[in-house]
């Protein structure tokens, strides 16, 4: 921004924070105008929800949250009924509390609406998972119930279910929609059965254990778990059957896509192969369930294998990706991360091939005694015999500089591909 020389001072990057304040002044005046309607429009929400029909709320609540996973916007849905749905006044203290999270950990007797979400995540989306193995083709079903039982035990002990719907979501879109009415079912059911239960995570047997003292009525989810893992299961299963829906395993034929080659063969090495590359990979992060990577050509990715690195799931947002691995996704970010920052990296075709053309312009195999990548950008390459190297076709070849360092030593600037080239310089015959 530029300002007349009496305000000099206040211009360039200084002005921002300025205008930024001013910003928000205006701002809160139009929505000290505006909120007020809204406000009032989720107190009075609140009321409906946590008093006067509790039951056709939550059910409401339990069919939107199952169809926003796909989008990953349930956690929005989320808040209002978690920290906001309700009041109660504590005993003793008189603090007012709001959410039902909040109120059945403090006594609320009105509280635990939530309870229907074990009967869907601990018993009835383990049951699909094993429907879906039990109709896999039979020379597919051993790799699908390793996925399927280990996805099941997930959801069963923690209440994460998204390895086990992102198998099915995409291929299967009838199923999640029943599903997710399933979902509205198990909460309408559980508040009109009177059972009282809660969460502090996701509705897995951990939870159920834990806030079980509080719950009322809370054995009647065990109760009831089986007959819906039961409905679930031959629903699933007579779908899968009727429609001949391709879920895991039902494909004609099983072929999984394999990720571009790698330098070796640990899990994060062919991951960052499946993400285009370390040179494709602008950001990396994890939520509990998600890789979130952000890539600079998606096209360059390969969803499928990804899949065939154990992703349940995989889905594009904007310039990124998601893939579903589960709880192990902090993990494989990390082992990505430690991979990327020791110089691994991976080395595609379009690397080989800019490999062998650097090779030669440096006076071929034989003159090449050792190649690693430094700053990020740069090949230093350890030479025989510096005459040898034809620094225009090193030009040629894509270097955008060629810097000696000693007689027998030189740096290759390659740009931010430079672990991958290095990695392909390495792979070929010497």
């Amino acid at each position: 921004l530029q300002l007349p020389a009496y305000l000099g001072f206040f211009a360039g990057k200084r002005s921002v924070p300025i205008l930024t304040a001013f910003a928000a002044v205006v701002a809160g005046i139009g929505l000290s105008l505006v909120w007020p309607p809204f406000g009032q429009a989720i107190d009075r929400f609140s009321r409906w929800a946590a008093s006067e029909n509790p039951a056709i709320a939550f059910a409401l609540y339990g069919v939107v949250e199952r169809s926003l996973i796909p989008f990953g916007l349930h956690h929005i849905w989320n808040v209002p009924f978690f920290f906001e749905v309700g009041q109660y006044l504590e005993p003793g203290t008189g603090k007012l509390i709001r959410g039902e999270i909040y109120r059945f950990t403090a006594g609320d007797p009105t509280a635990g609406n939530l309870a229907g979400g074990y009967l869907f995540k601990m018993w009835g989306l383990p049951a699909a998972a094993l429907a879906i193995w039990r109709t896999a083709r039979p020379e597919n079903r051993a790799k699908v119930g390793g996925i399927m039982i280990s996805a099941a035990l997930t959801s069963f002990l923690t209440g994460i279910t998204e390895p086990i719907e992102f198998s099915f979501l995409f291929v299967a879109p009838l199923l999640y929609g029943i599903h997710a009415l399933l979902a509205g079912a198990a909460y309408f059911t559980a508040i009109e059965l009177g059972i009282r239960h809660s969460t502090t995570f996701s509705h897995g047997l951990i939870d159920y254990v834990v806030l079980f003292p509080n719950s009322s009525r809370g054995l009647w989810l065990l109760v009831l778990g089986p007959c819906w893992a039961l409905m679930y299961f031959a629903l699933f299963r007579t779908l899968i059957l009727r429609r001949d829906l391709k879920t895991p395993g039902r494909e004609l034929e099983d072929v999984t896509a394999a990720a571009p080659a790698a330098t070796d063969d640990s899990m994060a090495a062919r991951l960052v192969a499946a993400f285009g590359g370390a040179s494709n990979i602008q950001s990396l992060d994890a939520c509990i369930t998600r890789l979130r990577v952000e890539l600079k050509d998606v096209s360059r990715a390969s969803a499928e294998a990804l899949r065939g690195l154990g992703a349940a799931g995989v889905v594009q947002v904007g310039g990124g990706m998601q893939a579903i691995f589960g709880t192990r996704s902090e993990n494989l970010k990390t082992d990505m991360e430690e991979y990327m920052r020791s110089g691994g990296a991976v080395a595609t075709p379009e690397h080989q091939g800019r490999a062998a053309a650097l090779l030669s312009a440096l006076g071929g195999a034989g003159n090449v005694a050792r190649v690693e990548p430094c700053a990020l950008t740069r090949l230093r390459v350890e030479l025989r015999d510096s005459r040898a190297v034809d620094e225009s076709a090193l030009e040629a070849a894509g270097a955008s500089g060629v810097l000696r360092i000693s007689d027998s030593v030189m740096h290759v600037v390659v740009g931010e591909s430079a672990a991958a080239t290095a990695a392909a310089l390495n792979r070929e015959p010497r």
